[in-house]
């Protein structure tokens, strides 16, 4: 059974690119437009596209561009296509994405959103918003694509562009709602079914820029459920609050409409924001579904989503003056709490080290792994983690450079702070293993002294041709080489 979606293209980001971010003030007389449209320069831009078929979709891959000179990417969801995503959101102008689902399929059954790409207008002129397709397969893993490469006409797609005003600057809008900057909101999912129901699991998604995941609560009876605020490891390059529960002798009763997960976060920054619910299972107590994938299955089961702000700010809005008081209030706090934590409880090494080797200032460090496998492979998942032990995150350690080595099919994301994904899918021409190779090389500049650096690369899928797993979900089933080493010697590499 295939995991990793066969991707088409292939792109191999060897460095995170920085996009520079646009303050939105007040609103600005300069125009810009969009595939038709004419906005402010400062307001907001949404490209949607939703989906409509009877098929059920296996695996997706595409592209959207625009002109990164106008426009500034703001966000880029899937919310109907969450299985085995990914994104590139690091090559200026284009969103590269991928997702598939050989287990359950996404179903489009019904007119459902399939992209939403949100952008601020930095500039004025005319340019446009495009999507292309590249996969969109059935179950059957036949197309749903015509010869240009657009949807057939079993796909009913609808493709659409607004523009909004410039977003106050104490202000954030999530799911349409108004909230203060500097608050809380509250996303609140609401269940109703006519059985009693013995577990249930599910995932939040939510727009990261403006909003951090403070609390949870889930209604239980009994067990306590699990949860995670921030499930980058399970779902990595994604912003996601995930929950589990699972209690056999007590059951849950959701007869009369109640909340089966809340969940708090706060405001961190003005801008549109987006909070989203997708329930994987929700089960009665002979193991029946009621909700699968998202999907209710069972006659009378009703959901609902709401947001709930804990502020709402005053029409008109506060100064600017007064926002900017309250943000160097609020720094100033930060800044102090981190430096007293510091001084008290962090370890102090008594010189810098990189993977246990000592290493200076200013020097460029080079983390190498190798890989060999008897047999030839089809596809591959694996994370390269790095960070500075004394401190617990990525202060003072910078990736300067990641590289794969060449194969067809392979995607790299760097963006995630403290970590890059690598993956890779080849169905046609298997990646030939059998021989010692390096597989992937990272390379890093250490800026601060007095710290212990580390970088560290492990698989998480990797499958030969025949079926065999050397690597499943983490966990190694077969032997295979995958052997690192570090490297301090200089570099040529410009700081």
């Amino acid at each position: 059974m295939k995991k990793i979606l066969s991707v088409v293209l292939s792109v191999v980001i060897l460095m995170s690119m920085m996009v520079t971010g646009f303050t939105v003030g007040a609103a600005s007389t300069d125009k810009a437009t969009i595939n038709g449209k004419e906005v402010s320069v400062g307001s907001k831009v949404t490209y949607k596209i939703d989906l409509k078929t009877a098929s059920i979709i296996e695996s997706v891959q595409g592209v959207v561009n625009f002109d990164s000179n106008v426009l500034k990417l703001d966000s880029f969801t899937m919310p109907n296509t969450t299985s085995n995503y990914l994104t590139n959101t690091n090559i200026a102008g284009e969103v590269h994405y991928s997702a598939y689902s050989v287990d359950s399929g996404f179903d489009f059954s019904s007119q459902k959103n399939y992209i939403t790409a949100e952008f601020t207008v930095i500039k004025a002129g005319t340019s446009s918003i495009t999507h292309n397709y590249e996969i969109l397969d059935d179950a059957n893993s036949k197309t749903l694509l015509d010869s240009n490469n657009k949807p057939n006409s079993s796909v009913q797609e609808t493709t659409n562009t607004t523009v909004g005003e410039v977003v106050p600057s104490d202000t954030a809008i999530i799911n349409g709602v108004k909230c203060k900057v500097g608050s809380t909101v509250t996303f609140n999912v609401w269940v109703k079914a006519p059985r009693v129901a013995e577990d249930y699991q599910g995932r939040v998604f939510y727009t990261n820029d403006i909003l951090k995941p403070k609390s949870a609560s889930f209604k239980t009876n009994g067990a306590s459920a699990m949860y995670n605020l921030n499930d980058t490891i399970t779902y990595p390059g994604k912003n996601i609050v995930s929950y589990t529960w699972l209690d056999i002798r007590h059951s849950v009763d959701f007869s009369t409409e109640d909340k089966m997960a809340s969940v708090t976060f706060d405001v961190t920054a003005s801008g549109r924001g987006t909070i989203e619910s997708y329930i994987e299972c929700f089960d009665d107590t002979d193991d029946n579904y009621m909700i699968l994938d998202g999907k209710i299955v069972l006659d009378g089961v009703t959901v609902r989503t709401e947001v709930v702000p804990s502020e709402v700010p005053p029409e008109p809005t506060t100064t600017s003056s007064t926002t900017a008081t309250t943000s160097s209030t609020t720094a100033t706090t930060a800044t102090t709490a981190t430096t007293a934590t510091t001084a008290t409880t962090s370890p102090q090494p008594t010189k810098t080290t990189f993977n246990g080797k000592e290493v200076k200032v200013g020097e460029e460090v080079t983390a190498t792994y190798m890989i060999q496998a008897d047999k030839l492979c089809e596809d591959f998942q694996g994370y390269f983690k790095y960070g500075n032990k004394t401190v617990g995150d990525t202060t003072g350690i910078e990736l300067s450079k990641f590289e794969l080595k060449s194969m067809p099919g392979t995607m790299v994301n760097t963006a995630p702070v403290g970590k890059v994904v690598f993956t890779g899918s080849s169905f046609d021409k298997p990646y030939d293993f059998r021989t010692k190779t390096q597989f992937a090389t990272a390379t890093f500049k250490v800026t601060k002294a007095n710290c212990a650096y580390f970088a560290e690369a492990e698989m998480y899928v990797l499958s030969a041709v025949d079926g065999t797993d050397y690597v499943n979900q983490g966990v190694v089933k077969n032997p295979f080489t995958w052997e690192g080493s570090t490297s301090t010697e200089p570099t040529t590499t410009s700081s």
